[in-house]
């Protein structure tokens, strides 16, 4: 696809407006991320840049991915490809929280946890705050979470341009990974005045993390979606409620009537041009999902944006061993990314970008690159093949079960 933009120079002293045709498919750079997951990807179209730091890309065992963190800082450029900043920042950390200020250009970066590479036991939990500019492609350390909320991962968090203000709901905030402690405070941070709790009111949710969320910039309201308790095998939720900011007030959007089925860690954007949500994936009670949905707003009403992969109701048991996934779990569209979670997920050039992530049956984590126009022009386009966690059918190998 080829793109008529107006991007702005990332020299620091002067930002200056040029015009030029920029090839969405177009790589340049051979450089690319190795496999992870527990990451987020924050875009800026002023600098047309793509922003990934660090992330888990440890083996996964039984399942549960083993940690090996990482600080490393990426940048995904359409129209050159991935390149890796040699700069300092953050500490090694996944399952952070995030938002993006588009006034100052700027990524944040809030909490997540880090344990050393293959331990075990308790993680060391974060509540720092970061900024990440994109015009000077340099970190700066924002508040060190002395005065804030208890350190914590999978934090809701946006940015609000209105305020000034950073905002974080719940995220979960147990060290020891086998005693999950649920947090439902809501906190917003300002350059002067620091950290701040506030007391919400209304039809909340029920206890829950592992969220989809997004910021709704028209409404000025946190969407939430779906979820799980914390403990890995209840069932998840697929409610979808929303805080208002001005009043701090929850409201029930959508009830999980006609909605995208039970699921953790989806990952929801807010498509401003088409006043819409758009949920990709996450983690489903029978497996990883890759379908792409859309929520009205202002009805409530879910539709399904692009049909994928689908369950067939097959059990589990490949190859004499009674966990493994058969061949055929799924019915697989193979125009479709391979099915994940906790990977980038973000809006640019009216596209949708993806990278990484967990594949759960596969037990591996994704090192691909794709994208999705927004615009009804097109469909999935696969930029970067992936080397890792995608399945036999997918990598057009020989196997006995989905992935082995």
């Amino acid at each position: 696809m080829i793109l008529l933009l107006t991007l702005a120079c990332t020299d620091k002293d002067a930002l200056q407006d040029s015009t030029l045709d920029l090839d969405l498919d177009l790589l340049t750079s051979e450089d690319r991320p190795t496999k992870r997951g527990e990451i987020y990807g924050i875009a800026d179209e002023a600098s047309n840049t793509l922003l990934v730091f660090g992330g888990n890309d440890g083996p996964i065992v039984d399942q549960t991915p083993k940690a090996t963190y990482l600080d490393e800082t990426w940048v995904f450029e359409p129209g050159t490809g991935w390149t890796e900043l040699d700069i300092e920042g953050p500490s090694a950390r996944g399952r952070y929280g995030q938002g993006y200020d588009g006034e100052k250009h700027r990524a944040i970066l809030f909490g997540g946890r880090w344990r050393k590479d293959g331990g075990s036991g308790d993680y060391d939990l974060y509540n720092d705050l970061w900024a990440f500019d994109f015009g000077t492609r340099t970190w700066e350390e924002l508040d060190d979470g002395s005065d804030g909320p208890p350190p914590r991962y999978y934090g809701a968090t946006f940015w609000d341009a209105e305020n000034e203000a950073f905002y974080l709901y719940g995220g979960a905030t147990n060290a020891d990974p086998m005693a999950i402690k649920v947090a439902d405070d809501f906190w917003k941070w300002t350059e002067d005045d620091g950290w701040k709790e506030f007391q919400t009111s209304g039809d909340a949710p029920s206890q829950r993390t592992f969220l989809a969320e997004t910021f709704d910039t028209k409404r000025r309201r946190l969407v939430i979606f779906g979820g799980q308790v914390g403990d890995y095998w209840s069932n998840a939720y697929n409610e979808t409620y929303v805080l208002d900011l001005d009043g701090r007030e929850w409201t029930e959007l959508n009830d999980g009537d006609d909605a995208p089925s039970t699921r953790m860690h989806g990952q929801l954007l807010y498509d401003q041009a088409r006043d819409r949500y758009i949920l990709f994936g996450g983690h489903t009670d029978i497996g990883d999902g890759n379908d792409l949905w859309e929520l009205d707003p202002e009805s409530g009403e879910w539709s399904e944006l692009r049909m994928a992969d689908e369950f067939t109701g097959n059990g589990l048991g490949c190859g004499g061993n009674p966990s493994d996934v058969p061949a055929d779990y799924v019915e697989q569209d193979l125009t479709a990314p391979e099915r994940r979670h906790r990977g980038v997920f973000a809006l640019m050039h009216d596209n949708l970008w993806i990278y990484g992530g967990m594949h759960a049956e596969c037990s591996d984590h994704l090192d691909d690159t794709w994208r999705f126009p927004l615009d009804g022009a097109g469909d999935w386009s696969e930029l970067i093949e992936a080397r890792t966690g995608e399945s036999c059918l997918r990598q057009d190998a020989d196997c006995d079960c989905l992935c082995y």
